[in-house]
């Protein structure tokens, strides 16, 4: 990943975290965009990352309508770390 493409997913974090309501095929958006796929275990859909192999994987629960606004900042959370790790794997290069 290059910088720009870390910058617009930090912007995408931002604006979701400051939006009211977050459905849960935004942030399985985001989470494919920062390198996670979806794996076939559990009760909810949970999302592991392809690019960082000691990321605890994540589940986003696939409900209609809005999810609970703090399970969404939970998600966010996590993914904001991921996009770190990556932030930090670029500089490295």
């Amino acid at each position: 990943m290059e910088g720009k493409k870390i910058a617009r997913l930090r912007r995408r974090v931002e604006e979701l975290r400051r939006r009211g309501g977050v459905h849960s095929r935004e942030l399985e958006e985001l989470a494919r965009a920062v390198g996670r796929k979806r794996h076939a275990r559990g009760k909810e859909p949970t999302w592991v990352s392809t690019l960082l192999p000691n990321a605890r994987p994540l589940s986003i629960p696939n409900h209609p309508g809005d999810l609970n606004r703090f399970t969404a900042r939970a998600i966010l959370d996590q993914l904001d770390a991921d996009i770190d790790v990556l932030d930090g794997i670029i500089d490295e290069d």
